[in-house]
């Protein structure tokens, strides 16, 4: 049986690889895509830059696994990546010549909204996209391979809100490039 897309969270773990990121990137996207919402190239871009950056930089600052959790709110697409570690993100002041320092930055920019919040096991960095549903036809969710709660990966946070599945993120591509801002 299905349920409206605003009861359902899908969340999986990243392992502590920064080869992972591009694989995490386009899961969350084909997500979106499962659960029915519109996504133009542009939004679809948008999705996998503030994904990869908040997902590279969970698994380079903390060396751990972390967890992604995708959610239709009704009204916003909102990606979480809960992490191990408590200290919570903000934009830096990068300097001309720095390398990197921009990726929250961008995630400000283009994101309807976007935080960092302790839990549990650390913290959860958060952005919503506004994004339309495709067809009125598509307001359930896809069942998860597994029906594992999102607890089973990662200790949720307090505000984790309807049921939820979680399935790991394959092994890393060998040769595959971090891309994010």
């Amino acid at each position: 049986m299905s349920r409206p897309l605003e009861e359902s969270t899908y969340a999986f773990t990243v392992p502590p690889l920064v080869e992972a990121v591009p694989v995490a990137r386009e899961r969350v996207v084909h997500r979106a895509g499962r659960l029915g919402l519109a996504l133009d190239k542009e939004l679809a871009n948008d999705l996998k830059l503030l994904t990869g950056e908040l997902i590279a930089n969970s698994v380079t600052h903390t060396r751990a696994a972390c967890v992604v959790s995708i959610r239709w709110t009704g009204e916003r697409l909102r990606v979480e990546v809960t992490d191990v570690e408590p200290t919570l993100v903000r934009p830096s002041q990068a300097r001309p010549t720095d390398e990197n320092g921009r990726g929250l930055i961008l995630v400000a920019a283009l994101a309807a909204d976007w935080g960092s919040q302790p839990c549990a096991p650390g913290k959860k960095t958060w952005f919503e996209l506004a994004v339309r549903v495709a067809a009125e036809d598509t307001a359930a969710v896809m069942p998860s391979r597994t029906g594992e709660p999102a607890g089973a990966a990662i200790v949720n946070c307090e505000e984790s809100k309807g049921s939820a599945a979680t399935e790991p993120v394959p092994g890393a591509h060998a040769g595959a490039a971090h891309q994010a801002a």
